[in-house]
């Protein structure tokens, strides 16, 4: 579990030097993955979902304007 955190604190490095914050969902995600709750695959799935949900909200606030 150690090294999964150790490898999450050095992916998380470069977004966070360029000004990216994770949301809260993202790094629940990542603590379910390094604690062995979920798998990397649906650590994937989630985020595809939330990319998803985001893009049909941004259309539908687009359309309605």
């Amino acid at each position: 579990m150690t090294e999964r955190r150790l490898r999450l604190q050095q992916a998380r490095a470069s977004p966070r030097i360029e000004g990216h914050q994770p949301s809260a969902e993202f790094l629940a995600d990542m603590l379910a993955l390094i604690t062995g709750q979920i798998d990397a695959e649906e650590v994937q799935r989630r985020i595809i979902e939330r990319a998803w949900k985001a893009d049909r909200r941004a259309m539908n606030t687009t359309v309605e304007r």
